[in-house]
C-alpha cells in the first residue's frame, strides 16, 4: 500500500440540473486543456455520456466517483489515480449540489463524519469527502437579486461544503448583471464567470442526457471549440485555478497498477448501438485476466475469433434496432453460442440485443423476452443479488448498480432479486452461463465480479 495526496481540483456544481454544468464545465476543460494544461476531468454520480464530452473537451476521459456504486472508502483512491499526473482536476457535479439518493451501501468502514445533511450519492457529499471547493452555478433567467439569497443559503448549509465561486448564467443585459452583482457584494464568495443569455449554442439531446458522442464525434468536438471560443472570454481561468489550488491537500492509501497476463478472451460490444460502458469495468476485466476484443453488433458479421465470453454493456439499441435486426449472420452466431453456453453478461442495452426482438424488430433471441419500448423512464440505484449462481455471481452475493431505461420486458424474468428506492422486485435472467437485465454494474470496487466472470470465461 501506498500512500499519495490529492492535488489542485474543484468541483463544479448547480443549484439544479439544467442550470448548465455540463456546459461550463466542458467549457473549462477545454479552455484549459487550450492553455496548455494537464486536466483530469471526472463525474459525480452513474453517468455514461458527460465523461465523454469531457474527453472530447480535454484528451481524457472523465472518471466516474459515485459513492452508492463505489463506496466512500474508495473515492479517495480513486480520484487519486484519476489525477495524479494532472496540473488539475475539475470534477463535473450530478443534479443540484445538495441532491441525492434515498439508497445507501451501509458500508461498515465509512464513517467519515459526513455531515448528515449531505445526501448520499449528491454532490455535496464528494465535496465534504474529498474536500474540495465548490464553484455554483447560478441561472439568472427570470431572476435578479434573488439569486443573492440562493447563493447565500446554498453557502451556509453546511460548514463541509465551500462554494469558493459563482458562475452567474443566462443574464439578459448589463444592467440585469450589475442587479446580480450589487445584490452579491455583501458574499464572501467570488464570481468567478458571467455568461449571457444566447452565449450558449444549443446542445442536441436524448431523453435526459447528450448525444453519445460516438454518434457523431467531428461535429461535437467541432461544437466543443465553438463553446470554448463562445463562453471562454465569460469565465476566468485564472481564478478557478486560483480556487482548485486552494483545496485541502487530503492524503490517501491506494495500490499501484499490477500488470496482467491474459488467460481468456472476451469480445465487448461496442459501437454507436452500445457506448454504456465504464472503461473501468474493462480495466477490472482485464486486471482479472481477460484479453478484451471490441465488436460492433451493427456491422460485423461474426463474433472475434477466439472469443470465450461476452460483455453486451448499454447504449440506444432501440435507436438502432431495424439495422441491428438486417445483421443476421451476426445475430446467429451469437444465439447459437450463447444456447451452447458461452459466458455472457448482458446490462441493459445488451438485453435487448439478446432479447427475441424490440418492438417489432427481431433481435438476437438468446433470451426469452420481449422489449417494448415506452414513455416510462426506470431510474435510480440498486443492490441486486441472483437468487442461484450464475456467471457473474454467486447466489445472494450483493452487486452495487444502477437502472436508466424507458423499456419493459415480457416476460420480466424471475432470477434477480433489486433493492431499489421503491422496494424490492425479481426480474433479469440468470444462469450458470448467462447474466442479463437492466442493471448497470460498475466494478469500480467490485473487482471480485471481474475475477469470477473471467474464470467463468476461462
Amino acid at each position: 500500500m501506498s500512500q499519495g495526496q490529492l492535488g489542485p481540483r474543484v468541483i463544479i456544481a448547480g443549484t439544479s440540473s439544467g442550470v448548465g454544468k455540463t456546459t461550463v464545465t466542458t467549457a473549462i476543460l477545454s479552455a484549459l486543456h487550450h492553455k496548455g494544461m494537464r486536466v483530469a476531468p471526472a463525474k459525480v454520480g452513474p453517468d455514461f455520456i458527460d465523461p465523454t464530452y469531457h474527453e472530447l473537451a480535454c484528451g481524457i476521459r472523465g472518471g466516474t466517483l459515485d459513492t452508492f456504486l463505489l463506496g466512500r472508502n474508495a473515492i479517495g483512491p480513486t480520484l487519486f489515480s484519476r489525477s495524479r499526473n494532472a496540473d488539475i482536476t475539475v470534477i463535473e457535479g450530478v443534479m443540484g449540489l445538495f441532491d441525492g439518493t434515498l439508497m445507501n451501501r451501509n458500508d461498515p468502514d465509512d464513517d467519515f463524519g459526513i455531515d448528515p445533511r449531505l445526501p448520499n450519492g449528491s454532490t455535496a457529499e464528494m465535496a465534504a469527502l474529498t474536500q474540495t471547493p465548490v464553484i455554483l452555478i447560478l441561472d439568472a433567467t427570470a431572476t435578479s437579486s434573488s439569486l443573492a439569497a440562493v447563493a447565500e443559503g446554498f453557502s451556509n448549509f453546511s460548514t463541509q461544503v465551500h462554494i469558493a465561486g459563482l458562475v452567474i448564467n443566462n443574464y439578459g443585459s448589463a444592467s440585469h448583471l450589475e442587479l446580480v452583482k450589487s445584490a452579491m457584494r455583501h458574499l464572501d464568495i467570488e464570481i468567478v464567470g458571467a455568461i449571457p443569455r444566447g452565449a450558449v449554442p444549443h446542445w442536441r439531446s436524448r431523453h435526459l442526457g447528450l448525444i453519445p458522442v460516438i454518434e457523431d464525434p467531428e461535429t461535437l468536438r467541432n461544437s466543443i471549440i465553438t463553446l470554448r471560443n463562445q463562453i471562454g472570454s465569460f469565465i476566468d481561468l485564472d481564478k478557478i485555478s486560483e480556487i482548485a489550488r486552494s483545496a485541502y491537500p487530503v492524503r490517501v492509501d491506494y495500490r499501484e497498477d499490477e500488470a496482467f497476463r491474459p488467460t481468456t478472451t472476451i469480445a465487448v460490444a461496442r459501437g454507436s448501438a452500445f457506448s454504456f460502458i465504464y472503461p473501468e469495468n474493462i480495466a477490472a476485466l482485464e486486471k482479472a485476466g481477460a484479453k478484451i476484443v471490441f465488436f460492433d453488433p451493427l456491422t460485423d458479421a461474426a463474433l472475434p475469433l477466439g472469443t470465450k465470453g461476452l460483455f453486451i454493456g448499454g447504449g440506444f439499441p432501440e435507436v438502432f434496432a431495424d439495422n441491428l435486426s438486417l445483421n443476421i449472420a451476426l445475430n446467429r452466431e451469437a444465439r447459437k453460442a450463447i444456447d451452447d453456453g458461452l459466458p455472457t453478461w448482458a446490462e441493459c442495452g445488451g438485453l435487448m440485443w439478446l432479447s427475441k426482438q424490440v418492438d417489432s424488430a427481431q433481435m438476437v433471441g438468446a433470451v426469452p423476452t420481449d422489449i417494448t419500448m415506452t414513455k416510462r423512464l426506470t431510474l435510480g440505484y440498486a443492490m441486486a443479488s441472483a437468487l442461484h449462481d450464475n456467471c457473474l455471481t454467486k447466489k445472494d452475493e450483493v452487486i452495487y448498480g444502477h437502472e436508466f431505461h424507458y423499456s419493459q420486458s415480457t416476460p420480466t424474468g424471475s432470477d434477480i432479486n433489486f433493492t431499489t428506492r421503491n422496494g424490492v422486485k425479481t426480474e433479469g435472467f440468470a444462469t450458470s452461463s448467462l447474466f442479463a437485465s437492466y442493471l448497470h454494474i460498475h466494478l469500480g470496487s467490485q473487482q471480485h465480479i471481474a475475477e469470477h466472470f473471467v474464470a467463468k470465461c476461462s
